[in-house]
């Protein structure tokens, strides 16, 4: 059943935001109260904006490095505008630098907290990128899709963590979510389209579906304060919309997904990291104790270019042919 046809108590037409004290984002322990309330907001709207749960500091170390590098990127003639060049919008992920490798950036305590409670245990990391919005010469946007081309569970299997690093504002191109899509969309929801570019193959929602969804909850944009994390269903449906500053908009993006899923995709590193990543997988950089989890690293020697985490073919399916083939005979037909 699509998504825009479901009859029920739907989600308030409100982004759900749980702030995180200053005490309890220094600790990294998630108490039970924002446990609970993270975990009812991704059931019921599939989207949670964790207030105040990273340190502004590193997010302002890695804006000073990636704003300037953005524009640098976008005259690259290779360059991969994600829906067209028109959107202005890249890939750009974070730098692969020991100094600027932050653990409540790329594997944040508190959510992993969340992501283990309803994914089950040791969730895995399979995609370290980001979406960089760069001043759209246009007011043109993204069509509202879901970040899925496979067959998938209509249940949580995976989550975007995304991170701007610095506040997201309708001027610079807060992303527009479609609350509580998530519940009930299938692939078939989907149709392969050119969207506004001649000869742009892109993925959309049916416009049927946008209409009728939008009558009983109408999208909302992601507005959230520098410090924020948003915590998304990998099935929700969203658009990136124009910057229209001068200033690209950097917001990283980590997908995580539950262990069971044998998930395809990979994170390149350099070797020289490796020591760090599997402190954080120990916990022994923690006085707290520390929710198990995997990086899905591919350990390269000498200097990655981390934008090969970006590659266009990169994909978030099952590498398991029986978990594929489970879910392949039930989307949108029960």
């Amino acid at each position: 059943m699509p998504a825009a046809d479901v009859e029920r108590r739907g989600p308030s037409c409100v982004i759900p935001r749980v702030h995180i004290p200053e005490d309890v984002r220094k600790s990294g322990s998630c108490s039970e109260a924002i446990l609970g309330k993270a975990l009812g907001h991704l059931h019921q709207s599939g989207i949670v904006v964790l207030q105040n749960a990273v340190d502004v500091a590193h997010l302002d170390a890695l804006n000073a490095l990636l704003t300037p590098e953005a524009n640098v990127l976008a005259l690259e003639p290779k360059q991969h505008f994600n829906f067209g060049v028109h959107t202005g919008n890249i890939n750009q992920g974070p730098p692969l630098l020991e100094g600027l490798m932050f653990r409540d950036v790329w594997a944040n305590p508190l959510v992993l907290s969340i992501l283990s409670s309803i994914l089950g245990p040791n969730p895995v990391l399979h995609y370290a990128q980001g979406n960089t919005a760069l001043k759209s010469g246009s007011e043109l946007r993204q069509p509202v899709h879901s970040d899925i081309d496979f067959h998938h569970p209509l249940f949580p299997f995976s989550f975007v963590v995304n991170t701007p690093l610095v506040d997201m504002t309708e001027e610079n191109g807060a992303t527009e979510v479609w609350l509580g899509t998530h519940a009930s969309t299938s692939i078939r929801d989907q149709v392969l389209t050119t969207d506004q570019v001649k000869g742009v193959p892109v993925r959309a929602i049916l416009p049927g579906l946008l209409q009728r969804r939008r009558a009983v909850c109408p999208p909302v944009r992601a507005f959230v304060p520098k410090g924020s994390i948003i915590i998304r269903d990998l099935r929700l449906w969203h658009a990136g919309m124009p910057n229209r500053t001068e200033t690209p908009r950097v917001m990283l993006a980590f997908v995580w997904q539950a262990s069971w899923w044998k998930g395809t995709g990979v994170v390149r590193l350099p070797l020289s990291l490796q020591n760090t990543v599997r402190e954080w997988e120990r916990g022994n950089d923690s006085a707290e104790p520390v929710t198990s989890f995997r990086v899905a690293a591919e350990w390269l020697e000498g200097s990655v270019g981390r934008q090969r985490n970006g590659d266009v073919d990169t994909s978030l399916s099952s590498s398991d042919a029986a978990v594929i083939g489970v879910f392949s005979g039930f989307n949108g037909n029960t």
